[in-house]
């Protein structure tokens, strides 16, 4: 994420600087694979398709998916999209895909995640990723590499909104195929809650977000306003749109302009109609649908959306992990008898939520990664004594999720997945982790929730392919696989046995998520729950005759109770479901890209992926060189940029014109980020000018210029990593650079250097942060240490050297969410760097009499102070208000005083602008009073505007 900031200092007059800072995430994404890594590509007309040596058996159907996806999706647009490179990651396990510009590619991370679905991952990621391939190409096809690929990418964010451009993909994926986003009733149940409980939201609220209530994001809307559009106007009608698009390329709300001429009303013209249009649809659906009122379990009173996952009781508790926007997630219980809950552990980043507890221990994945390589990442068994609360990581480097304690030994089972791709019921130690047996699928096969029987030998399980899902059970005895049910299109969830030959499950038979209980014999289907708007991660206590599950409203999903002995009649023609998609079906017919065969007559070759085509790949002329990261003393220019698709290798190659002392520069830079340690090289041949005084005339000087040779290098080992509830980084930098001054204006300057050989700077840091939750500003508790040493060694004139220690606490509030900053930073220069800064320094330091700084410490007190989503207009939406003040301290050894030598206060606003949801701004007033005598003004006034994207 690029964090830049425009400060306004309000002065007498009215004065612009620009600064800017970065946060850690990425505008184009830049991380790397891990080296060990062997790629092979199978190349065609229309698509290159990359992949890792693991993936070669899988590679011919994969590229057939991608050919058949790229042909039936281009359809619509009525275009033949130009090749584009798809990379498929087998080491990453969080379920993502995307398509870019500049360069032009798409990754598809290939390994199925824990959350339930009604078919395979990959082939329906695969479909829709491809429909984003032809979007861009019909809109920016013209812009192509090697010059204007940056260009196109800002053409296309400004003119097709997210909720177009995913909504339509989202809907692709739905009607070509058996399964998509479109068929599950969950898709759309938040924003059927909202509705149904009397939360109008706007447009602008779903289409932007909000930090208080539960919205469902653009892809939602943009599913369900593209369906309308589908619906109601000619097929193929988006060729036509895209068209008109291009037609007026810098029209402002160009796609409110062709909406107009089409349905006759604006973006939010066609969202009211489209809710207008589900509303009637869901009333006359449920007419007869009698929802039961079910008493909310552990409800604590909540300001804003909470959920209670996953109840399951043991005794007199009730376990659950809590989600919400004001903590990260985290175990907790909830006492029957004291009604009263108290969290347990934090559980980390999970791929979805999940654990498991039986009378001594419990047990959760967690998501972690590789320190160097962010493309791989691991997914851990964590097990924690529930006596003693000591945590214990099973398992180093696996791909384990959704794990479930034996009932007879010390066994637990997990899903699973290789990177071949191929899923595995996979047994392993209590006590060490160590693998006991490993069950295998078909190759097209994925496994989700297993659960044991009562006596250990033989494991219910989610059964996934390309033909839809079923639930099966697998023998341990002879590692068979059987399945219970027939293979369909449900989205079934955590099924578990019943005494007897039942089973209890979470479906979606008559088109509302509710839990089941089902007869292995008779093949009867009880329904057992009838929730407002779905039930879902049911619980059976034996002891009880009690059924726990979540019962899911509009601020969360909720905890609630029923008798197992409770049933419904259950109506085998009753579907309660919208099926919003089915008008679109109807212009569009279905093609089950997924199940569809490979072409017999189709031959790919399998070669290496290798060559200069690997490493070169200029695709831009911009403005930047850094992807508009920094705009500090931005200069005019351009820049030819190259990023090869596996990103380990940038180039710029630029010009610019110092427009101050009006001086060409010339440059090029070169990142290599393959190996473990990153390296970058820069070259910048550039002008320079300067004055010097006149010997025996103090009030005269001389100006002079020189051209100089500029190069520099740096070394890094940059590590990231998290575990449970703290996210760490650490490294080192080296960093050198040479000199060499040439083509002097004058030449009767003394003592002038025209060489600087190799200054050195060394940086070494450690950070320690727990994660924060999304309505925190700061971690609520952090140590953040920084050393960096510089020093001349090969310079006899220009010595120096300089040693600086920065450090930043963070501390938790008086509330919730508030937060305390603390930064104490120290050095000591010599020579050369004697009264150079190299560390942070007190708010307002230009307005009063400089004094060689040791020390600074500088304390911020953050808090949120309202939440209010509200719109002006299109112009801007604000999310939340915020506040803060601050006290600077300067040479804090040598005033003893506990006076600071700078304070004050700042309110802030975070909004996004012309309903863009990227990127996001705030916007920030500050007041700074200047606690010295010297100063030449008391009350320093700023504005600031930051944004992130």
């Amino acid at each position: 994420m690029k964090y830049k900031s425009i400060i306004f200092n309000l002065l007498i007059v009215l004065t612009l600087t620009i600064s800017s800072k970065k946060t850690f995430a990425q505008f184009f994404e830049d991380s790397q694979a891990p080296l060990s890594q062997k790629w092979f590509k199978i190349e065609t007309p229309n698509f290159k398709l990359i992949f890792p040596e693991e993936m070669k058996g899988k590679a011919p159907t994969l590229a057939n998916q991608v050919h058949n996806s790229l042909r039936t999706t281009s359809r619509n647009y009525k275009i033949t999209p130009r090749q584009i490179p798809f990379i498929i990651h087998n080491t990453n396990l969080q379920t993502n895909g995307f398509v870019q510009l500049s360069p032009r590619k798409s990754e598809l991370y290939s390994t199925a995640g824990a959350e339930p679905d009604n078919q395979t991952w990959l082939p329906n990621l695969i479909l829709h990723e491809s429909r984003h391939v032809n979007q861009f190409d019909k809109l920016t096809g013209k812009l192509r590499a090697p010059f204007f690929e940056q260009l196109a990418l800002a053409y296309y964010g400004l003119t097709v909104p997210s909720w177009f451009f995913e909504g339509d993909a989202t809907l692709t994926e739905t009607i070509y195929s058996r399964g998509g986003r479109g068929r599950l009733p969950s898709f759309e149940m938040p924003i059927k809650a909202n509705f149904q409980s009397k939360q109008n939201y706007s447009f602008d609220k779903y289409l932007l977000g909000s930090f208080k209530d539960i919205v469902p994001s653009y892809y939602t809307i943009g599913y369900l306003m593209t369906s309308t559009l589908k619906s109601e106007l000619p097929p193929n009608y988006e060729a036509d749109l895209f068209s008109e698009l291009n037609k007026r390329p810098l029209y402002p709300y160009n796609i409110n302009h062709v909406l107009k001429k089409k349905i006759g009303g604006n973006s939010r013209y066609l969202f009211n109609k489209t809710i207008t249009k589900l509303d009637s649809i869901w009333e006359q659906k449920t007419a007869n649908y009698l929802a039961q009122n079910y008493t909310e379990i552990s409800g604590q009173n909540n300001r804003y959306y909470n959920s209670n996952l996953l109840p399951k009781s043991n005794g007199n508790l009730i376990y659950f992990i809590k989600q919400n926007p004001e903590k990260t997630n985290a175990i907790y219980t909830y006492d029957n008898d004291k009604k009263s809950e108290s969290q347990l552990v934090k559980t980390g980043i999970q791929l979805t939520p999940h654990f498991d507890i039986n009378k001594e221990y419990i047990v959760w994945d967690e998501l972690r990664k590789d320190p160097r390589y962010n493309k791989r990442t691991y997914s851990v068994i964590n097990l924690m004594n529930r006596k003693t609360g000591k945590i214990k990581t099973l398992t180093k480097q696996s791909r384990y999720y959704s794990p479930v304690f034996s009932p007879v030994d010390e066994s637990i089972a997990c899903i699973e997945v290789d990177l071949s791709n191929t899923s595995y019921l996979t047994l392993i130690s209590l006590k060490n982790g160590s693998v006991i047996k490993r069950i295998k699928t078909a190759d097209s096969e994925q496994l989700q929730h297993p659960a044991f029987n009562p006596t250990g030998d033989k494991v219910i399980a989610i059964r996934l392919s390309e033909i839809g899902t079923a639930l099966c059970e697998i023998d341990l005895k002879n590692d068979k696989i059987t399945n219970i049910t027939p293979w369909g299109d449900q989205q079934y969830e955590r099924p578990q046995y019943l005494p007897g030959m039942n089973i209890l499950v979470k479906a979606n038979f008559n088109g509302i998520d509710n839990i089941y209980k089902i007869d292995r014999q008779s093949e009867a289907k009880h329904l057992l729950t009838k929730a407002p708007f779905g039930a879902f991660n049911p619980f059976y206590n034996k002891e009880t005759k009690q059924l726990l599950f979540n019962n899911y409203q509009y601020n969360g999903y909720k905890i609630s109770q029923t008798s197992i002995d409770t049933t419904f009649d259950i109506k085998p023609e009753t579907d309660y479901f919208s099926h919003y998609y089915a008008d679109a079906v109807k212009k569009d017919s279905i093609f089950n890209i997924a199940a569809t065969a490979p072409d017999s007559n189709q031959h790919y070759i399998i070669e290496p992926y290798k060559g200069l085509g690997r490493t070169f790949n200029f695709h831009s002329l911009s403005l930047s060189s850094s992807n508009f990261e920094s705009f500090d003393n931005f200069k005019p220019g351009i820049f030819w940029l190259s990023n090869n698709i596996l990103n380990t290798t940038q180039i710029a190659l630029g010009y610019e014109y110092d427009t101050d002392i009006r001086k060409s520069i010339y440059s090029a830079e070169l990142t290599y980020n393959k190996y473990f340690p990153k390296f970058s090289l820069r070259y910048e041949n550039r002008g320079q000018i300067a004055a010097a005084s006149v010997p025996n005339k103090p009030d005269s000087s001389v100006r002079f210029d020189w051209r100089e040779h500029y190069v520099s290098s740096q070394i890094s080992i940059p590590l990231s990593f998290y575990r449970l509830d703290y996210n760490y980084s650490t490294g080192f930098n080296f960093a050198t650079a040479y000199l060499k001054r040439y083509s002097l204006s004058r030449n009767d300057l003394k003592n002038f250097n025209y060489e600087t050989a190799f200054p050195l700077t060394y940086q070494l840091y450690f950070n320690r942060n727990a994660r924060m939750a999304n309505m925190d500003q700061y971690p609520r508790w952090g140590q953040n240490f920084s050393i960096t040493y510089r020093h001349t060694p090969f310079e006899n004139k220009a010595k120096g050297e300089i040693l600086s220690a920065r450090t930043v606490f963070y501390l938790p509030g008086f509330v919730n969410n508030h937060g305390f900053q603390i930064r104490l930073s120290a050095q000591a220069g010599t020579g050369i760097y004697e009264y150079i800064n190299d560390i942070p320094l007190v708010s307002g330091f230009s307005y009063y009499k400089y004094e060689k700084i040791k020390n600074t410490l500088l304390v911020n007190y953050r808090f949120p102070i309202a939440y209010p989503d509200f719109n002006i207009g299109s112009l801007t939406y604000i999310k939340r208000i915020k506040g803060g003040v601050f006290a600077d301290y300067q040479n804090i050894h040598k005033h003893k005083e506990a006076a600071p030598k700078s304070f004050g206060g700042y309110l802030s606003f975070d909004f996004n602008a012309f309903r863009y949801p990227l990127p996001d701004f705030e916007f920030v007033v500050k007041g700074t009073y200047i606690n010295d005598n010297t100063a030449t003004q008391r009350v320093v006034p700023t504005v600031s505007l930051n944004y992130t994207y």
